[in-house]
């Protein structure tokens, strides 16, 4: 998550704020249908989604949804930054409910990382990809952000 929020980040520096019309993979076609505002911050392979979270924008990346085509791996990530480490206040309580809800919760990730971000993601096997399955994944961690957001903000 690291390499791909550091990547991102200096990404977002040189962003274009419509969507490439170079790049024809699969995933482009599908981040094209999401219905969101995207920028994209590498043809081909990162996105970013400014509109598609309900949790406020911060520090970083938090509040964009990130989207990322690791061609080497032939992964798809999809994931964001639910509060940063300067605003994350850790406590044993906190860390239960967290995993509590790692564990409810289908198909995502939450954790936190070397940065000490908290953050959700999903990871997607390029090859046996679908419109569906990209669809409802990035409903879920939509759908998981803001699960996380209400408990962190309690």
């Amino acid at each position: 998550m690291k390499k791909l929020a550091c990547a991102l980040l200096f990404l977002l520096a040189f962003t274009v704020p419509v969507l490439s019309q170079q790049c024809t993979s699969k995933v482009q076609e599908f981040v094209n249908k999401t219905g969101y505002k995207i920028t994209v911050a590498k043809a081909c392979e990162a996105w970013v989604a400014t509109d598609a979270l309900t949790i406020p924008k911060g520090d970083g990346l938090s509040g964009l949804l990130l989207i990322a085509n690791e061609s080497q791996m032939k992964l798809v990530g999809i994931g964001t930054v639910v509060r940063s480490k300067a605003k994350l206040k850790l406590s044993a309580d906190l860390l239960l409910k967290l995993m509590q809800l790692n564990d409810e919760l289908d198909y995502v990730k939450v954790g936190i990382d070397h940065d000490g971000d908290l953050f959700v993601r999903a990871e997607l096997h390029l090859a046996s990809l679908t419109a569906e399955d990209f669809n409802a994944t990035v409903k879920s961690v939509v759908d998981a952000s803001t699960r996380i957001y209400a408990l962190v903000e309690k």
